[in-house]
């Protein structure tokens, strides 16, 4: 599973790298400003049957992908930890608080919700992911260079 979500992530992430700036088309645009009232930074890319939008909406950085019906496919949010949901900020605390929390991003793909929260300690980096049930566990450790 978590093979599959690391290569859908890679996958879209790749489109938006690869893909130009582009025109987009007015049902996508509509469905855009209707949820995004307060978009600032925008930049569009297309690629294939597909739009993706890069902005910022207050503190929290956005990559957004839309079908071309204007429909949203997949989402990413960038943002500090004290924002996440109150349960799962409350499941973070209890279980890991000897790190130091400082970012997430917040995969929504469909009905799925995923939260990689950013920590550190001393010694370590560490990517904890947690579902949208507030359960957790140890996506990726990286020791520090001493």
């Amino acid at each position: 599973m978590k093979k599959i979500f690391a290569l859908s992530l890679f996958t879209l992430l790749a489109a938006a790298v690869f893909a130009g700036p582009t025109e987009v088309n007015e049902k996508v645009l509509k469905s855009f400003k209707e949820t995004f009232t307060n978009a600032e930074q925008v930049k569009w890319n297309e690629s294939g049957n597909s739009y993706s939008v890069r902005f910022l909406q207050g503190d929290v950085r956005y990559i957004v992908y839309y079908d071309k019906k204007g429909s949203i496919i997949n989402s990413m949010r960038f943002y500090q930890p004290a924002l996440l949901p109150a349960h799962i900020l409350r499941a973070l605390q209890h279980s890991y608080s000897r790190q130091i929390a400082f970012g997430v991003t917040e995969i929504t793909s469909g009905e799925d919700i995923a939260y990689f929260v950013k920590l550190e300690d001393s010694k370590y980096w560490y990517t904890v992911r947690f579902d949208s049930n507030g359960e957790g566990e140890v996506y990726e450790r990286l020791k520090k260079q001493s």
